[in-house]
């Protein structure tokens, strides 16, 4: 995957240009294509906004997000994800945006189900990765929108397959 296929060098936020910060965002779209493996289309990729409290701030969101990433790995990879989650080998990356006027402070993230212990169907992942951030104490669960979940072929053979996966790569690695 070329990341200038999917670069946005013009992005815009409550009306206003702001920076984009091309060489960075290239370099981090490339170490997270690296971390994620390369896109055979054997696998499923799920993209995933997880809304805080109110009263969250960076530290929170980082928090939530590497709590996230901990009971991901021990939910689906078992014994095999405290091994990977160690070496950092867990097909995940996250990042942190911080709130505006409109959205709280919230973390998105993406990640490949890759060497999954059993076989889920779409419904029973969202269902259980739902579940999984609902129980992370920075999350209220009764708010409806507090997760949002997006599973997709993790793959390159099309057109667009390939256009969601470096999608949804470059807007990860376009946020702090």
């Amino acid at each position: 995957m070329n990341f200038e296929d999917y670069a946005k060098h013009e992005r815009y936020s409550s009306d206003c240009l702001y920076e984009y910060h091309h060489k960075e965002v290239e370099k981090r779209f490339y170490e997270v294509l690296d971390k994620l493996g390369e896109p055979d289309g054997t696998d499923d990729a799920v993209f995933i906004t997880v809304r805080l409290k109110s009263n969250s701030d960076w530290v929170i969101a980082n928090n939530a997000s590497n709590a996230f990433e901990y009971k991901l790995s021990k939910h689906f990879w078992k014994r095999k994800g405290k091994k990977l989650l160690i070496n950092g080998l867990v097909p995940f990356a996250s990042c942190i945006e911080r709130s505006s006027t409109r959205i709280k402070d919230h973390f998105h993230g993406i990640f490949r189900l890759r060497d999954l212990k059993q076989y889920y169907s779409h419904e029973e992942l969202e269902k259980t990765i739902t579940e999984i951030a609902l129980s992370l104490k920075e999350v209220n669960e009764r708010s409806p929108d507090a997760v949002k979940i997006r599973i997709f072929p993790f793959c390159d053979r099309t057109e667009e397959h390939a256009r969601e996966v470096g999608n949804s790569i470059e807007y990860i690695c376009k946020t702090d």
